[in-house]
C-alpha cells in the first residue's frame, strides 16, 4: 500500500537548495549585463567564489534528499532524482569550466606575428602587441593567401559574431561580446595584396579558456567560405 504520510518540509527545502547556485550565477550576469555590476563582484565574487561553493553544499543537500527517499520512494523518489541530476549538472558544469580557465591560453591572437595587424579605432584598448601569439598557442591562426573585399571581410566578421565598428578599404574591425557577462572581445581584418591578416584580442585580463582561440577560428573559417 502506497504511503500517506507527508513528505517532510526538509526534503522539498533541500532540494531547492541545489538550485542556489544556478540561480545566483543567473543573477550575477543579469547584474552585469543589465545592471552595470562590476566583474569583481558579479563574476570574481558571487559566481565563482559564492557560487561554486554553493555547488558543493547543493551536492551534500542533494545526497542527504536520496538518504532520506529511501523511506519512501514512491513519494520522496522524485525529489531526490531532481535534486541529484540538479547537483551534478551545477557542480560538472563549474568543475569544467573551472578546467578550462586553468589552462594558459593566449588572450591577442594573429595571423602574423612578426607584422601583426593593428587596431584603429580600438587603439587605445591594446596600445602593445609584445605578447601577440600565432600558430604554435593557436593553430586556428591561418592567414587569407589572398587579397580579400573589404565587403567579404565585413560579412565574415559579422558571420563571426563581431558586428563591425570600422571598414575602410583595407581593414575592417569589429567588437564581440559574450552572452554570459558580456566580456569583450576586438578584432581586425587587414588586407593586402595576396594575403590577409587577422587579430583578435581579449579585453578582460581574465582567464577566457581558450575564447580568443575559438573566435579567431570562427573568423578565418568565415574568411575561408568567402573566398570559396
Amino acid at each position: 500500500m502506497r504511503s500517506t504520510k507527508p513528505v517532510p518540509a526538509l526534503i522539498p527545502v533541500l532540494t531547492a537548495v541545489t538550485a542556489a547556485a544556478p540561480v545566483l550565477a543567473v543573477g550575477a550576469m543579469a547584474a552585469t549585463l543589465f545592471g552595470g555590476v562590476d566583474r569583481a563582484v558579479t563574476y570574481d565574487l558571487l559566481t565563482w567564489t559564492v557560487g561554486r561553493g554553493l555547488a558543493w553544499v547543493g551536492l551534500g543537500a542533494a545526497l542527504v534528499v536520496s538518504v532520506l527517499a529511501l523511506r519512501d520512494l514512491g513519494r520522496r523518489g522524485a525529489y531526490a532524482a531532481t535534486a541529484l541530476v540538479l547537483a551534478g549538472s551545477v557542480l560538472g558544469v563549474f568543475l569544467y569550466q573551472g578546467a578550462r580557465l586553468a589552462q594558459p591560453t593566449p588572450r591577442d591572437v594573429s595571423t602574423s606575428v612578426e607584422e601583426p595587424p593593428a587596431f584603429s579605432r580600438l587603439a587605445a584598448l591594446h596600445p602593445r602587441a609584445n605578447d601577440v601569439q600565432g600558430m604554435q598557442a593557436c593553430p586556428a591562426a591561418r592567414s587569407i593567401p589572398s587579397q580579400i573585399l573589404a565587403q567579404q571581410a565585413v560579412s565574415a566578421l559579422v558571420d563571426a559574431g563581431f558586428p563591425v565598428v570600422r571598414a575602410a578599404t583595407f581593414e575592417v574591425e569589429g567588437v564581440h561580446e559574450g552572452a554570459w557577462f558580456g566580456f569583450a572581445y576586438d578584432a581586425v581584418i587587414r588586407i593586402r595584396p595576396g594575403r590577409t591578416d587577422i587579430r583578435v584580442a581579449a579585453r578582460d585580463p581574465r582567464p577566457d579558456g581558450g575564447a580568443t582561440c575559438r573566435l579567431m577560428g570562427k573568423i578565418v573559417a568565415a574568411l575561408e567560405e568567402e573566398v570559396r
